[in-house]
C-alpha cells in the first residue's frame, strides 16, 4: 500500500513537469547587430588646366617724326635740305680713291658731343654720328653710284634694296641691318642717286643715316629728311631759302 502510493506520486511529479516543458514559451534567438561598413571616401585629384605659353604680342610704338623747322643749303654744290630746328650743316672737302671729286655734308646736331671729329673727318669714309645725316657729293663722270651700290651688296650685311624718287632724283634705297662700312650692328640706311640724276655741275649724292643706340631723331624724321632734299639751277640756288652750310677753309 505504502509502496503503491509513492509510485503514484511519483508518475505525477513526472506528469507535471513533462506539462510545464510543453507549455514554456521558447525564446527567440537574438539577431545580431551587423558591423557598420566603412565605405572609403574617394579622394578628390585636382587638375589643372595648362595655362597657354603662347606670348601676347605687345603693340609697337612707331616714334612720330619731328618738324624739320631749319632749311639748310649748299650754294656750290646747288641744293638744300630740311632739319630740326638748331641743326648745323658743315660741308668739307674729302679724298677719294677714285679720279673724280668729293665732298662730304654733315647735317648735325652741335649739342652731340664729339661730333667735330667725325664731321673734319676727310678720309672719304663714312663714320657714324648720333643724330646726323650725312650726304656724300661725287662727280658723276666715272660709275661712282654703281661702284657703291656693288660694294653693298658685296659686304656681307643683310639688307633690303628698293627704288625710291623724290624732288627728280632717283635713288636706290639700301636699309641695312649693320653698318656695311664698318660692320657696327646698326641699322643703316644708305640711299645711292642715279648717275641719270646728278645735278647741273655733275654731282650725285649718296646720303647715309645710322640708327644709334643712343640717338633721339626716329627713323621718320630721318626719311623726311631725305625726302626734303632738292637740287636747285646755277640761276635759281641763290633765291633757295636756308642757312648755309659751313666750310672749313682748310678742307676746301
Amino acid at each position: 500500500m505504502k509502496t503503491s502510493l509513492l509510485i503514484a506520486l511519483a508518475c505525477a511529479i513526472v506528469f507535471l513537469l513533462v506539462a510545464a516543458g510543453c507549455t514554456q514559451t521558447v525564446q527567440p534567438t537574438p539577431t545580431p547587430t551587423p558591423v557598420p561598413t566603412t565605405v572609403p571616401t574617394e579622394t578628390l585629384t585636382t587638375v589643372s588646366t595648362p595655362v597657354p605659353t603662347t606670348p601676347v604680342p605687345v603693340p609697337t610704338t612707331i616714334a612720330p617724326a619731328i618738324p624739320l623747322q631749319k632749311s639748310i643749303k649748299d650754294t656750290q654744290l646747288l641744293f638744300t635740305i630740311s632739319a630740326p630746328d638748331g641743326y648745323k650743316g658743315t660741308t668739307i672737302r674729302a679724298t677719294t680713291s677714285e679720279r673724280n671729286i668729293l665732298y662730304k655734308t654733315t647735317i648735325f646736331n652741335p649739342a652731340i658731343s664729339g661730333a667735330n671729329r667725325i664731321i673734319n673727318d676727310n678720309s672719304g669714309n663714312y663714320t657714324e654720328l648720333s643724330d646726323s645725316l650725312t650726304i656724300f657729293s661725287y662727280s658723276a663722270s666715272l660709275s661712282t653710284d654703281q661702284n657703291i651700290r656693288n660694294f653693298i651688296r658685296g659686304s656681307g650685311a643683310v639688307f633690303i634694296e628698293s627704288t625710291v624718287t623724290y624732288n627728280g632724283i632717283t635713288y636706290t634705297r639700301f636699309n641695312v641691318e649693320s653698318d656695311p662700312y664698318s660692320g657696327t650692328p646698326a641699322e643703316t640706311v644708305v640711299f645711292v642717286a642715279n648717275k641719270a640724276s646728278a645735278n647741273e655741275k655733275g654731282y650725285l649724292p649718296v646720303m647715309i643715316y645710322t640708327m644709334t643706340p643712343e640717338g633721339t631723331l626716329s627713323q621718320a624724321t630721318y626719311e623726311n629728311m631725305v625726302k626734303s632734299f632738292r637740287y636747285f639751277t646755277l640761276r635759281t640756288i641763290a633765291d633757295a631759302q636756308g642757312e648755309d652750310t659751313d666750310r672749313p677753309p682748310f678742307y676746301q
